[in-house]
């Protein structure tokens, strides 16, 4: 579905975004896409979706060169970005101009979202709120479907329940076909729609199935008494603590604590998942 190979980027004579991204990332996905600010996960996200141009490697999109704009992949692509620049046209107008472009826009299932999430479809998009135009925008592009979403902070701006209905809303949509992926700092608003991680840091990207971690790393509440500890934080004064190896009745990893692992303990993180799975 999606394959980055050496991949670097750089703005002008400034250093380099990152450089030697080797990536692969499987279709019929959920994706999170976690890493420090300036890692360039925005970056990363444009390069899919053609908005810029590698300057050295190479990205894939559904076997197609991103940058090129060929329709048959823009029919199959489509970004949420943080920050929406709508027209001040209403709902119905909008989807009635754009939704031409995606062949298998799904009109009904876009009216019953816009009514779920509260969107007045009949009102100038410049004149809602910044949570209902990022609300609207989400409604539109889980009724593309398209094959690849790519949503960059989209539950910034929504309230609680906002975003629990945005979980809701990509659980019940999102089709086998298609790969969604959602770059984020929000780590808890992702838990519970993301069977994946994609974690940055400064040069590497790496891809985790989140079914299969727990073969190779555990999460341990109070002491550790065995195993090699590759990260631990205290929590309401128990520590929590990630364990390199399997166990026999897995346990749930903390999205949090994997970051902050894969964030303070490369290294070690890296090769614990290398590793033979131990259980």
């Amino acid at each position: 579905m999606i394959q980055l190979s050496n991949l670097g980027f750089e703005y002008g004579a400034k250093a380099a975004v990152f450089r030697g991204l080797n990536l692969t990332i499987p279709a019929g996905r959920s994706v999170g896409i976690l890493g420090a600010n300036g890692v360039g996960k925005t970056t990363l996200i444009k390069l899919l979706a053609g908005l810029l141009s590698p300057t050295e490697g190479a990205v894939a999109v559904l076997e197609r060169t991103p940058r090129r704009r060929e329709t048959a992949l823009y029919q199959n692509l489509y970004l949420v970005p943080e920050e929406n620049a709508l027209p001040a046209i209403s709902a119905v107008a909008y989807i009635k101009r754009f939704s031409v472009f995606y062949p298998k826009f799904d009109h009904r299932q876009c009216t019953e979202l816009l009514a779920r999430l509260s969107v007045d479809d009949g009102k100038k998009l410049t004149a809602l709120s910044l949570g209902q135009r990022k609300k609207f925008i989400i409604a539109f592009a889980l009724s593309t479907g398209a094959q690849v979403l790519l949503m960059d902070e989209p539950t910034n701006g929504l309230d609680i329940p906002s975003k629990a209905l945005f979980r809701e809303s990509v659980i019940a949509h999102q089709t086998a076909e298609q790969t969604v992926l959602i770059c984020t700092h929000q780590v808890r608003d992702l838990e519970s729609i993301i069977d994946s991680v994609v974690m940055m840091n400064e040069g590497s990207a790496h891809w985790f199935d989140l079914a299969e971690l727990p073969n190779y790393i555990s999460q341990v509440q109070g002491p550790v008494t065995s195993g090699t500890v590759l990260h631990s934080e205290l929590r309401l004064g128990s520590p929590v603590s990630l364990v390199a190896g399997g166990q026999e009745q897995p346990t749930e990893i903390d999205l949090e604590l994997l970051f902050n692992a894969f964030d303070q303990n490369y290294p070690g993180l890296m090769a614990a998942v290398a590793q033979e799975p131990r259980l």
